[in-house]
């Protein structure tokens, strides 16, 4: 019986691409604080030997070419956040399709091969947009990981899986939901962005050993800018200035925690042909 795995992500796209931010415009020739994120989040992972999947949007890649690639060069998975982080729903089929190609292209021109994984915008793919799952399949992706089975006021489904399923019979594309604790029939979101700062990291560390302790794996997700409390604070409602804002000031030792008690992969892993 193999031993199970965690797995951990990084989201990496601009700070005010946040769905509670409106005018992003505002803030886009300001300092995006990316590069100050990402080498908090190489240190932390190289003090822990630990590699890592990053979910990148080609605007990214386009701003920092350089720096992706010595992520890259460093042994870490560089995978596909979407080209401009728009949620799908927005996006639409041709868009989505069309945007996808140009991530594949700009991710390709860095490491030499096509991107295996994918991760929505937001958790962006909800039952009426099942319909990626074919783009992606189409496009070469191996896994996905998009879904977020828990229903929250922006995204998520209560309905959906938690263990990594084939969303389309037959095809050798896997999806890969974030799973969460689940006591009883309900079910807590804890490994990543907001949650995982609400959260204390002895409760975290609780999440992770039972799951583990039931053959499931937990995946981790964060994005750079989660690692700078010097990121501008905004006028928005109460939900977006907790998502936001909360607990930015220790999510650096509390990761650290975390990677000392349990170890963790790249999401690519998680599909038999890496």
């Amino acid at each position: 019986m193999n031993k199970v795995k965690n797995f951990i992500s990084f989201d990496l796209e601009f700070w005010y691409d946040s769905e509670f931010i409106k005018d992003k415009k505002k803030f886009a020739k300001q300092n995006d604080f990316v590069l100050e994120g990402i080498e908090k989040i190489i240190g932390i992972l190289n003090s822990h030997n630990t590699k890592a999947t990053f979910f990148v949007t080609g605007k990214i890649i386009e701003k920092y070419p350089d720096i992706i690639k010595k992520i890259f060069e460093q042994g870490h998975e560089i995978a596909s956040h979407s080209y401009n982080h728009m949620m799908l729903k927005k996006l639409g089929r041709r868009n989505f399709e069309k945007g996808l190609k140009l991530s594949k292209k700009l991710i390709k021109k860095i490491t030499w091969k096509n991107p295996k994984g994918f991760r929505a915008p937001s958790w962006s793919i909800s039952e009426k947009e099942f319909w990626a799952y074919k783009i992606l399949h189409r496009l070469g992706f191996k896994y996905s990981s998009s879904l977020f089975p828990v229903n929250m006021k922006l995204y998520g489904n209560s309905n959906f899986p938690v263990s990594p399923f084939k969303p389309i019979t037959g095809s050798d594309l896997t999806e890969v939901p974030v799973p969460p604790f689940e006591i009883a029939k309900l079910r807590i979101p804890f490994s990543g962005g907001v949650y995982f700062r609400l959260f204390p990291k002895s409760l975290i560390s609780f999440f992770i050993k039972k799951m583990n302790e039931k053959n499931q794996g937990v995946i981790l997700y964060f994005h750079p800018w989660e690692f700078c409390p010097e990121i501008p604070h905004i006028k928005t409602s109460l939900i977006g200035k907790v998502i936001t804002y909360y607990g930015i000031k220790n999510n650096n030792k509390k990761l650290n925690y975390i990677l000392s008690r349990f170890k963790f992969y790249p999401l690519k892993e998680i599909y038999s042909d890496n």
